[in-house]
């Protein structure tokens, strides 16, 4: 009962503390929360904790602009929500992912696949809250010129059906967005101040209204009027919204507000208060500089402060000093015995202990030896198997492959020369032809496929993607290949080893998993690293217990990559797939 009671008080405060961490974020201190993630031991977090875990440091990662990073973390996050049963969450997370993809320049509409994993869920649990969340994020991520019209229908959509779930909170994200698109996209200023009008009303409605969201509502209104021209009215609702005192970022709104108020009364031609409200916005921008400085000089004053009392506290410390020597000359004596004593039982102590050393040192150059060996076997295996794929693929194709095309033509030689044959034997050529050729083509695609991983002149990428297509089954196994910012070439050796290792583990999962899709992702980040995400649908495994019979194997795989100065990480759930990470610096 006791270890029950610890358990729960230990549960409660990691959600505490990362509730706390979310606050933050929330805030605008996604830095911090990032520290304050990072010192975090997580080794007792369960399943369901270590997921919000990673979700907190993917959306900390995202407000730094490090999608990369925030896409590994939101997968990692999806994966331990699986782990503990906790779908809704996993399933969110599809919506906050699809938000990264869609601002990618070389995305094509890899986001879709997140959000229709989303919808599918969304529609399997009838729940009609979860359908109007993924109406939302799909209209909302498809305001662009080229979706206009899809946006908007999805955006009806989720107004019909918001009138049976009554949620407050979408239905103003809704109008906001609405109004977006039509000021932005569709340019009808007309429509989007009738959606902006629609959230103000909801707004002022709340028991305790936002200021922050009033403020805006009221500067996305007055930025319609100033594009129909209408100017004053576009001041009168910036004079309002500059009343408001705001919760944050006040300073930094009064000079965006005066900044939008000089526009419009200079677009009005009343040049006097235009350049009134200009110098108001400057004294603010002024003021948010003079903050800074002023930090800056106090940060530097207190550390002054701080030396100052840390010299005083030398001087005293000297005095006391002086007042206790008499003191220590009476006692010296003692002192003196003591210490010989004392650095006798040291030098016992050091000699052991040097011995010790001595022999832990012994042990490590041992390990590192067997280790080096150990490695150099891996190399040694690696770099056979690689020579007989070329050797294999050379002979299928120059002399197997050779004699077979000769064996065909001299056979469709023999067959036009006996042009009397009767039905039976016609019938009976054509059947040996169509095995003849269908045997060619097995042996050319054999040795392509075992080439595909050292074409030097088409590079990782190219050869990862003609491994999916030739490995991927129609209607039974879909194998995808998502690139990110994948735009230089690596070393043929690294290259090389890598498309070994992918190559091994997709013909791991076709034999073993029972997947229907494996999604694999290559990502070059801009810290010179390259990071491999390779997770599957299929029926998972306890990598305790997997021994590798032929291949490269999965310890092998993970002592290629340390060796490599990178890291091989494997997450897989039972009946629900499996994740491998690999890590590696460039």
């Amino acid at each position: 009962m006791l270890t029950l009671l610890c358990m729960v008080s230990i549960c409660v405060g990691q959600n505490k503390v990362l509730s706390s961490i979310e606050n933050s974020i929330a805030e605008g201190k996604s830095k911090e929360a990032l520290k304050q993630l990072s010192v975090l031991n997580t080794t007792a977090f369960l399943p369901e904790d270590l997921g919000y875990y990673y979700f907190l440091t993917a959306k900390s990662y995202s407000k730094e602009n490090n999608d990369v990073k925030a896409i590994e973390n939101y997968l990692i996050a999806k994966k331990q929500y699986l782990k503990a049963n906790v779908v809704e969450k996993a399933m969110e997370i599809n919506l906050n992912i699809a938000s990264l993809l869609v601002s990618y320049k070389d995305n094509t509409q890899k986001h879709q696949f997140y959000l229709k994993e989303y919808m599918d869920y969304a529609f399997s649990t009838k729940n009609d809250s979860k359908i109007l969340k993924g109406y939302v994020q799909l209209a909302s991520l498809k305001i662009n010129s080229k979706e206009a019209k899809e946006s908007l229908d999805y955006f009806r959509k989720a107004i019909v059906l918001n009138k049976k779930v009554k949620d407050k909170k979408l239905e103003s994200k809704i109008y906001n967005n609405l109004a977006v698109l039509f000021s932005d996209v569709l340019y009808k200023p007309d429509s989007s101040l009738y959606y902006l009008r629609k959230d103000n009303l909801l707004l002022h409605q709340e028991k305790t209204p936002n200021p922050n969201y009033i403020c805006y509502n009221l500067m996305n209104q007055a930025s319609n009027y100033s594009q129909l021209h209408q100017y004053q009215k576009a001041i009168d609702l910036l004079l309002q919204a500059d009343k408001i005192k705001l919760i944050e970022y006040n300073k930094v709104n009064k000079e965006n507000i005066n900044n939008f108020l000089y526009l419009n009364y200079k677009d009005a031609k009343n040049l006097d208060k235009a350049l009134y409200h200009l110098e108001i916005s400057n004294k603010y921008h002024d003021s948010l500089n003079t903050e800074q400085q002023n930090i800056a000089i106090n940060n530097f004053d207190t550390k002054y402060k701080t030396k100052e009392k840390e010299l005083e506290n030398l001087e005293l410390k000297t005095n006391i000093k002086k007042n206790k020597i008499v003191l220590y000359l009476m006692i010296s004596v003692l002192i003196i015995v003591l210490l010989i004593s004392i650095l006798v039982y040291k030098n016992i102590a050091k000699k052991k202990k040097i011995a010790e050393q001595e022999k832990l040192i012994e042990i490590q150059k041992t390990e590192k030896i067997l280790k080096d060996q150990e490695l150099n076997d891996i190399d040694l295996m690696l770099e056979s198997q690689e020579k007989e794929r070329q050797n294999i693929a050379n002979e299928l194709h120059d002399n197997l492959g050779s004699m077979l095309a000769t064996l065909k033509l001299n056979f469709q030689n023999l067959k036009r020369h006996n042009e009397v044959a009767n039905q039976q034997e016609n019938k009976l050529y054509d059947k040996t032809d169509a095995l003849l050729e269908e045997a060619y083509q097995k042996v050319r695609n054999i040795a392509h496929l075992k080439n595909l991983g050292i074409i030097g002149s088409e590079g990782l990428l190219v050869a990862v993607n003609k491994m999916a297509e030739k490995m991927s089954v129609l209607e039974h196994l879909a194998i995808n290949v998502i690139p990110f910012e994948l735009t230089e070439r690596l070393e043929n050796t690294i290259e090389v080893a890598l498309f070994r290792m992918i190559q091994e583990l997709c013909t791991n999962i076709i034999k073993h998993s029972e997947a229907t899709e494996v999604n694999i992702y290559l990502t070059q980040g801009t810290s010179k690293e390259i990071n491999i995400i390779i997770e599957d649908n299929g029926k998972g495994f306890d990598p305790k217990t997997v021994v590798s019979k032929s291949g490269i194997g999965l310890k092998n795989m993970e002592k290629k990559v340390e060796q490599m100065g990178g890291t091989f990480t494997i997450d897989s759930i039972l009946t629900k797939g499996t994740t491998i990470i690999i890590d590696l610096p460039l």
